[in-house]
C-alpha cells in the first residue's frame, strides 16, 4: 500500500513539474518573440502574402495620445504583432500542413479543391457596401446614357461561384448567393457566371489555382460575352499567338494559406500585334504593349498585366489612326482583358479605388464613345470605394 501511494505521488509530482516546465517553455517562447518583434528591423512589405505590413513608424505616427484613448493604438499594436512576429510565415505553412493533415478542408478561408484548387470563400455577414457601391455605378450609367454615351455594367464573379465542381466533399456555394442578387438587383448589370461556370464544368481553365483572377482564357471568355453589348465583333479566340510566360505563379488565394503543397500556376499572355501599342501609367512608366515583364521576376506575376494596380492608365494604338475610344472604369480583373479591348479602342482606364476626380467628366473631357464599368464582386462588397463615381453627377442623377 505504502509503495503503490508513494508511486501515484510520484506520477503526480513529475506531472506538475511537466506542466510547469510546458507552462514555463511556452511563455518563455512568446515573450522571446515580443522581445524580437520589439528589436529586430522590421519589414515593410510581405511579397508572399502581397501587401503592406504595419511598422514601428506607422503605429507610433501621428498624435499617440489620440490613437491611445481613441483604440485606435491597441489595434495597430494587435496589427504590428502579427505582421512582425518572427517566423511569421513559416508558422502560417505549419497551419496549412496541420489543418490538411487533420482532414480540414479549408484554412483562413480558402477551400482546398480538388485538382490543387485554392478557392477563396467568406460568408458575407454584412454587405452595407453593395447598395452603396452599385447606386453610384447606376447613378454615373443614367448620367453618361443622358449624354448619350453608351455604359456598360458588368461583374466577374467569385472563383467560390464559379468553380463550384471543384468544392471538397460537403461544400457548396449556395449561402454565398444572396451578394450576387444584391448586385443584380437593378436589372442593368451583365452576369458573367454562366458562361464562365460553363466553362469551368467542362473542365476548362478559367481561374487560376492559386489566384482569386480569372486566366488569360477567362478574361477572353468574358470579353466575348461583353461584345454584343458593346456593339463588337470579337475576335476568334484562334488568331490569338499565346505565350506561357511563367509556370511559377503563385498567387493571393495561395498567399492565404502558405501551403507547401500548393501547385504554381501557368500564366498566358495572349498576343496579336502587341508592339503596336502603348500602355502609359499615369506620373509612372511608359512600355510597348500591354505587359510589364519586370513583375514576372517577382511574387505578383499578375501585376504584368498593365503594370498592375494604378489610377490612371492610357493605352493607344501607335498609328495614330482615328479610333473610338472607351473609358474602362474597372479593378484588377480588367487588366488581363485589356489586350482583347485595345484591339478596338483606344483606352483610358481609371480604377476607383484610387482614382478621387470625377468620372462623369472625364468621360467627357476624353471624348469616350462608351464606357464599360468592369469589377469583381468583392469589390462591391468590402469597400465602399464605386461610391465616388456619383462624384459630380449632375442634379437629380
Amino acid at each position: 500500500m505504502n509503495h503503490s501511494y508513494k508511486s501515484n505521488t510520484e506520477k503526480k509530482r513529475i506531472g506538475s513539474v511537466s506542466d510547469i516546465a510546458s507552462a514555463v517553455l511556452f511563455c518563455s517562447v512568446i515573450a522571446l518573440g515580443g522581445i524580437l518583434t520589439a528589436v529586430l528591423p522590421g519589414r515593410v512589405v510581405s511579397e508572399n502574402e502581397n501587401r503592406s505590413l504595419m511598422t514601428k513608424t506607422e503605429l507610433f505616427s501621428g498624435n499617440f495620445a489620440d490613437k491611445l484613448f481613441s483604440g485606435k493604438f491597441k489595434d495597430q499594436a494587435g496589427d504590428f504583432c502579427r505582421d512582425q512576429f518572427p517566423g511569421r510565415e513559416e508558422m502560417l505553412e505549419l497551419r496549412a500542413v496541420s489543418d490538411m493533415a487533420l482532414v480540414r478542408y479549408e484554412t483562413n478561408a480558402v477551400l482546398y479543391g480538388t485538382d490543387g484548387y485554392l478557392i477563396p470563400r467568406r460568408d458575407y455577414t454584412d454587405i452595407k457596401n453593395v447598395p452603396v457601391n452599385t447606386q453610384a455605378i447606376h447613378a454615373l450609367k443614367s448620367a453618361l446614357e443622358a449624354e448619350k454615351i453608351p455604359t456598360v455594367f458588368a461583374v466577374a464573379p467569385r472563383p467560390a461561384d464559379v468553380l463550384e465542381r471543384y468544392y471538397p466533399s460537403g461544400y457548396s456555394s449556395g449561402a454565398l448567393s444572396g451578394v450576387r442578387e444584391t448586385i443584380f438587383s437593378a436589372g442593368d448589370g451583365i452576369d458573367l457566371l454562366p458562361v464562365l461556370k460553363a466553362a469551368a464544368d467542362n473542365g476548362e481553365s478559367v481561374y487560376y489555382k492559386t489566384d482569386h483572377h480569372w486566366t488569360a482564357y477567362g478574361a477572353y471568355l468574358a470579353y466575348r460575352t461583353l461584345c454584343p453589348a458593346l456593339g463588337m465583333e470579337p475576335i476568334p479566340a484562334e488568331t490569338f499567338q499565346r505565350e506561357t510566360v511563367s509556370q511559377s505563379f503563385l498567387g493571393t488565394s495561395y498567399s492565404k494559406v502558405m501551403t507547401p503543397f500548393a501547385e504554381p500556376d501557368t500564366m498566358e499572355y495572349w498576343h496579336l500585334d502587341d508592339d503596336s501599342f502603348t500602355t502609359e501609367i499615369r506620373n509612372g512608366a511608359t512600355f510597348s504593349g500591354f505587359y510589364d515583364r519586370s513583375y514576372l521576376d517577382k511574387k505578383d506575376k499578375y501585376s504584368s498585366y498593365i503594370g498592375g494596380n494604378n489610377a490612371y492608365v492610357r493605352v493607344t494604338k501607335n498609328s495614330g489612326e482615328n479610333r473610338p475610344t472607351m473609358l474602362l472604369i474597372k479593378d484588377s480583373y480588367a487588366h488581363s482583358m485589356v489586350p482583347y479591348l485595345a484591339q478596338h479602342y483606344d483606352l483610358i482606364i481609371i480604377d476607383p479605388r484610387y482614382y478621387w476626380e470625377s468620372a462623369y467628366l472625364l468621360a467627357q473631357e476624353c471624348g469616350a464613345d462608351c464606357v464599360l464599368i468592369l469589377c469583381g464582386t468583392d469589390s462591391l462588397t468590402d469597400s465602399d470605394s464605386f461610391r465616388g463615381l456619383s462624384y459630380l453627377l449632375p442634379e437629380g442623377k
